[in-house]
């Protein structure tokens, strides 16, 4: 008989890629953020897209109130779901310190567990976490009663799971952080 061939329409095709799509990003599996994304973590105001990659999906989040501690220690903790998400402390110091300084003699990390370092001192990264030091001047003393000099942030985050979009991720929410909260605390 003769070769009578059905011909499928090309939008046939179109639609076939569209619906696969469309089931694939639907997947039972797939994870989502069902709460806002906020602008202040921890009562400092921070860009939605500095703190976003740092937030795992779930449901609800306690981005905290402020950092909070006693004289010159701060932390806070911003949870998703009841889980700790990311973790932010700061410290006053006396002394004019760099990173390197911090992380050694008062975040007790051994020397050759040190982060990566920027030229002028004054961030360390490592993979789920990151230390940066700001002056603080305008502060006028600490806890004992001593000149402050010196303001430090330690940031962790677990997320994302992959360790170099950590990485960036909490070098990028660094900077405008630390700056605002130093100035919150008067530096």
């Amino acid at each position: 008989m003769g070769g009578y061939r059905r011909r499928t329409p090309p939008e046939f095709g179109l639609m076939a890629v569209v619906s696969a799509t469309l089931v694939a990003s639907c997947s039972p599996g797939e994870e989502t953020r069902a709460y806002a994304v906020p602008n202040k973590i921890c009562g400092i105001s921070v860009a939605v897209k500095l703190v976003q990659p740092l937030l795992p999906p779930g449901q609800s989040i306690d981005a905290g109130t402020s950092l909070t501690g006693p004289d010159d220690t701060q932390r806070c903790a911003v949870m998703i779901d009841d889980d700790t998400a990311v973790e932010i402390s700061g410290q006053r110091y006396p002394d004019a310190l760099g990173v390197k300084d911090i992380a050694l003699n008062y975040l007790n990390i051994p020397a050759d567990e040190l982060g990566q370092t920027n030229p002028d001192d004054s961030v360390m990264v490592w993979d789920s976490k990151v230390v940066g030091v700001a002056e603080c001047t305008g502060y006028p003393t600490d806890g004992a009663g001593r000149n402050t000099k010196r303001y430090s942030i330690t940031i962790e985050s677990s997320y994302p799971d992959e360790a170099k979009a950590r990485w960036e991720a909490l070098q990028q929410f660094l900077p405008p952080y630390l700056t605002a909260a130093a100035r919150t605390l008067g530096c």
